[in-house]
């Protein structure tokens, strides 16, 4: 009898549910949106090469301070040079050729006087021929040579003043393209010192002298010294919840143990379509004693917070629609804020309710 009863016992406890039972409780509970990123320095860049060569130069360290149009790098583009001097060949020549006295244009106003000859000459061929049809001398078909002759005759002289004018508008129109391509080439060489585009410092020098560079490539990475923030992801999932002005709290490997407070400043508006986040940026309330470009961190954006909100712990929620009351009694209820440990209850359940861990 004691054995049927003890077994009985034990087959009732292996049914119930587990683990301690709680009772909701009344405090502060705050929900937040996670997300990671990086710290950056003001107007930070990547420094770029403007065309392609040799490093000739490197005038700047890893930590050197600079201002706004110092001098960084120097490009040895010997190909940018040659490419300039056939420029200037070829500007050259255009303008040769588009002077009124060039061989070219000469040639088509030789062109035009032989056309022009010609047409008087058809003209006053094609005026006899015609007295003498009036007075029925000669033949038809001689008239109508003579014609047809000068019919030609102006045609070509008309096309002949058109190749004229049609050749003066192309050799200007190839000096005007020839001064271009000479402007541009000497812009090209004269970005060939590459200048820091901002008061601040060099955090890294990426290419050594006498390496290969081209405007694809970085060569260093530039940003002002005067203040940090930090760049963050943030899941397209979460990004409609967060705003400016919001509070961060970030965490950091370099300052381990340490929670410091930021402030949304700024929401980028296009998603990245690879990772499928949206970056923000946030600056520090108080940043800490010293900051460098790429420090990572993670940070938890607070998207709203409650001092006085029935709660119970996490994993005492089923489903976020359920709680056990009892022996396999759930109990409906509905939820509000929520962190990682614990849920706000809405309605279903009281501060007095006993609460099973499933």
């Amino acid at each position: 009898m004691h054995r049927t009863a003890l077994l009985l016992a034990v087959l009732l406890v292996g049914c119930g549910p587990k683990g301690p039972v709680v009772r909701p409780e009344v405090g502060p509970i705050t929900e937040a949106v996670y997300a990671s990123g990086v710290v950056k320095a003001r107007d930070q860049y990547n420094a770029f090469a403007n065309a392609s060569g040799i490093l000739r130069d490197v005038l700047v360290r890893e930590g050197d301070t600079v201002k706004a149009g110092q001098a960084l790098f120097v490009i040895d583009d010997r190909a940018s040079a040659l490419a300039t001097r056939n420029a200037q060949v070829a500007l050259d020549l255009s303008a040769t050729n588009a002077e009124e006295r060039s061989p070219v244009l000469k040639e088509r106003r030789l062109a035009v006087e032989l056309a022009r000859s010609k047409l008087a000459n058809d003209s006053l061929l094609y005026v006899r021929q015609q007295h003498l049809w009036a007075q029925r001398i000669g033949s038809r078909a001689e008239f109508e040579q003579r014609e047809l002759a000068y019919g030609i005759a102006r045609t070509d002289y008309a096309n002949a003043q058109a190749a004229l004018e049609d050749t003066r508008t192309r050799l200007r129109s190839d000096l005007e393209m020839a001064r271009n391509d000479l402007a541009r080439s000497q812009v090209g060489q004269g970005d060939l010192t590459v200048r820091s585009q901002v008061d601040g410092r060099v955090f890294d020098v990426l290419l050594d002298k006498g390496e290969l560079v081209s405007p694809q490539v970085p060569l260093a990475v530039v940003g002002r010294t005067d203040g940090f923030y930090l760049e963050l992801q943030v899941d397209e999932f979460d990004i409609t919840r967060v705003r400016p002005g919001q509070q961060v709290q970030v965490s950091m490997d370099s300052y381990r143990g340490q929670v410091l407070e930021a402030t949304v400043t700024r929401i980028h508006p296009i998603m990245d379509p690879r990772s499928r986040t949206f970056t923000i940026e946030a600056a520090f309330v108080k940043p800490p004693p010293a900051l460098y470009p790429y420090l990572t961190a993670e940070a938890n954006i607070v998207v709203a917070r409650k001092e006085r909100a029935l709660t119970v712990p996490a994993e005492y929620v089923i489903a976020g629609r359920y709680v056990l009351t009892g022996k396999d009694e759930r109990r409906a209820v509905r939820t509000g804020l929520h962190d990682l440990q614990r849920v706000e209850i809405l309605d279903g359940v009281d501060s007095i309710t006993t609460l099973y861990r499933p």
